[in-house]
């Protein structure tokens, strides 16, 4: 007897591989559309990551952009409310000025220098393990002539934020301009207060 096969408006067998070609297509495309959304992604975070380090900002600026940037990602530590108690509450410091070192407090979170003494500071400083925060004081208009070279604090472990007060005219322009050797490690940021 013979077997009679109906009319087929398909054949199994070229639709598989049809099929088959349509997914290999279809998974090359889509590992492309990845490889390149990836590849955006990182040239984002890193031009994030080199923007905060190497941009520095005014004082203020850079506060909001620490709480935008811990509510976008949804931060439970907050930096921001950390920066603001080392820059608004009396904190244990370590005053290094013309040579003279004065500590006050155990285990000091603050250190205040100015751009003449950075030369000589990280020789003379010891028992930096607990310093966050760095204030420079720019008093004189030749200090707008010194370089202020990050590197120096490089034997900080903890540091975190470089503060640099300016009580003569300038701008922030010309305050980045100074910055030598930054690093993403450090939140660069500047105040311009003339006083009265």
């Amino acid at each position: 007897m013979e077997k009679s096969v109906p009319n087929q408006f398909f054949n199994p067998l070229n639709n598989f591989l049809l099929f088959g070609q349509f997914q290999i297509l279809f998974m090359k495309r889509l590992l492309l559309l990845l490889v390149l959304a990836f590849y955006c992604a990182g040239i984002s975070a890193q031009e994030t990551r080199g923007s905060q380090g190497s941009q520095v900002m005014e004082v203020n600026a850079y506060m909001a952009y620490l709480r935008a940037s811990e509510v976008s990602a949804r931060n439970l530590n907050s930096n921001s409310s950390r920066l603001e108690n080392l820059l608004k509450e009396v904190q244990p410091a370590i005053y290094f000025r013309s040579g003279e070192i004065r500590t006050y407090g155990e285990n000091p979170t603050a250190l205040y220098t100015d751009v003449a003494s950075l030369q000589s500071l990280s020789s003379r400083i010891t028992g930096n393990e607990s310093i966050e925060i760095i204030t420079i004081s720019m008093n004189q208009t030749s200090d707008l002539s010194s370089p202020i070279d990050l590197s120096a604090f490089s034997n900080f472990p903890n540091l975190k934020y470089i503060y640099i007060m300016s009580t003569i005219e300038t701008s922030g322009n010309v305050i980045s301009g100074l910055i030598r050797n930054n690093n993403a490690r450090f939140g660069v940021f500047y105040k311009v207060d003339k006083g009265s």
